[in-house]
């Protein structure tokens, strides 16, 4: 392996790093009241997001998998679509992961701005994430299941306050 290899693996997985961490604060700047009902998801019932969130998950990925094999393009594009939605789901849901574990690591200025605590917990969540092998295969698959049902349970959640 030449130097230009390993450089270029490096940069590729702190991409994705910054990138991921950067999705996580985005959440809780455009839904703040979402990523806070998941980070209280994460506290009560973490177990309960998981399974709803492999439950939801894996059929709407396996269907957005079939509608992008299909052999219409207008398919393939939904297919792909519904796919980077669920994925999307899954980063807004695991922010609030992300703040669950940087209100674990507590700071004077978090008062100020709320939005360091998920930075910081996502900057260790990501680090755990690109730890090989144990990070790529269990512990990214299991964060993104468990915020698309921490997601989607803190949806619920704030609908119900709504409308009572």
């Amino acid at each position: 392996m030449i130097m230009a290899d390993v450089l270029l693996w490096t940069f590729v997985i702190l991409g994705f790093f910054v990138i991921t961490v950067a999705y996580w604060v985005a959440a809780v700047a455009l839904a703040p009241g979402l990523v806070e009902r998941s980070c209280d998801r994460f506290g009560r019932s973490p177990w309960k997001a998981l399974l709803i969130g492999v439950a939801m998950g894996i059929p709407l990925i396996a269907a957005g998998l079939g509608l992008a094999n299909g052999g219409l393009p207008v398919f393939k594009v939904a297919g792909v679509l519904v796919v980077l939605l669920v994925f999307l789901l899954g980063l807004c849901g695991s922010a609030g992961l992300c703040l669950r574990i940087g209100k674990g690591l507590a700071n004077p200025i978090d008062e100020a701005q709320p939005w360091l605590r998920v930075k910081r917990g996502g900057t260790v969540l990501g680090l755990m994430i690109i730890f090989p092998v144990l990070g790529w295969f269990f512990v990214f698959p299991v964060a993104i299941f468990t915020g698309i049902g921490a997601a989607f349970l803190g949806w619920r959640d704030g609908r119900k306050v709504v409308t009572e």
